[in-house]
């Protein structure tokens, strides 16, 4: 009896330090995930708390969380400090609290990693050890689903432009161009004055127009705006002192079709071109407006399409 209480004490004194060597004082939770897209985009949303309940409640079907504390699996996620590229995120579950930290790391301009870490002290009671390190092991899984979800929201462009933007081609190439100074920023109306100028002129020369109009508002200086229009022609046609001939190179366009009138057109444009400072691109020469809907023959702006092009490498 004796030999077997010793054998019992040797093999639990045995396990016994087995957890204090398998399971440390200090468990470093560690999760990371590689996210198709710019670190200053993933910045945008990660800093600004009130943007966290766009990529939170994404995919999900259950109730959408508004925060500012937000909740998975039990467990209590909120932000507690902003920096330079992370933000530092409060844990909590009952009695339990740990403080972590979400980094932004950029591992190509159109590339990031999302880092998120943090520091799970055990106890010294073995048996609560036990169930720290399980715990621990549950909050890694809901770091990593969490990541999981930020990827799939960061990683379609629309969630974070709020328009598709696609890389193409165009499929005119040769245009009659004509243009004209104005004193304001041009209107509807004097848009199409000069499109139906051009037209006219296309079909004064035997032919018709291949495709839809595109023009470019250019401000001058504080009271002059150039309007430049063109629309697509099958042949080249002579040209005069107010009509020129455009060849447009068939390179690469990145290109968005907006639903809708001018301030839902003014917002697209912006979110384009943030598009390209995150992505540093540089336009390679000037950007124009395809006006797919007749705007004169269809007053209702709300079914205006439109297409935004900016030439790129």
């Amino acid at each position: 009896m004796k030999k077997l209480l010793l054998i019992l004490l040797v093999v639990l004194a045995l396990f016994t330090s087995s957890l204090y060597l398998f399971i440390p004082g200090k468990i470093i939770i560690d999760c990371s995930v590689a996210v198709k897209t710019t670190d200053v985009g993933t910045e945008r949303f990660l800093i600004d708390e009130t943007k966290w309940p766009l990529w939170w409640n994404y995919g999900t079907n259950g109730e959408r969380q508004a925060g500012p504390v937000f909740t998975h699996n039990g467990y209590s996620f909120q932000q507690t400090g902003q920096f330079y590229k992370s933000v530092d995120i409060a844990i909590s579950q009952e009695k339990q609290r740990l403080l972590s930290k979400l980094m932004i790391i950029s591992l190509a301009v159109d590339s990031t990693s999302l880092q998120w870490k943090a520091e799970f002290i055990t106890s010294r009671n073995p048996v609560t050890r036990i169930t720290d390190y399980l715990e621990a092991k549950q909050i890694k899984r809901n770091m990593n689903e969490i990541l999981g979800r930020m990827k799939d929201f960061l990683s379609d462009p629309y969630n974070i432009y709020g328009i598709h933007i696609e890389r193409n081609h165009l499929r005119d190439t040769l245009y009659v161009s004509s243009k004209q100074m104005l004193p304001a920023n041009p209107s509807v109306k004097e848009i199409y004055q000069l499109i139906d100028k051009i037209k006219t002129y296309i079909k004064q020369n035997g032919t018709e127009p291949s495709g839809s109009p595109i023009f470019n508002a250019t401000r001058m200086d504080e009271n002059r705006y150039q309007l430049m229009a063109a629309v697509p022609v099958n042949k080249h046609l002579p040209e005069t002192d107010g009509f020129s001939m455009k060849y447009m190179v068939k390179g690469s366009f990145m290109i968005t079709e907006v639903a809708g009138g001018d301030s839902t057109i003014n917002q697209a444009s912006k979110n384009m071109q943030q598009y390209f400072q995150d992505y540093r691109k540089t336009s390679m020469a000037m950007n124009f407006t395809m006006l797919v809907t007749d705007r004169v023959l269809q007053p209702d702006s709300s079914k205006w399409v439109t297409k935004l092009c900016m030439p790129v490498y």
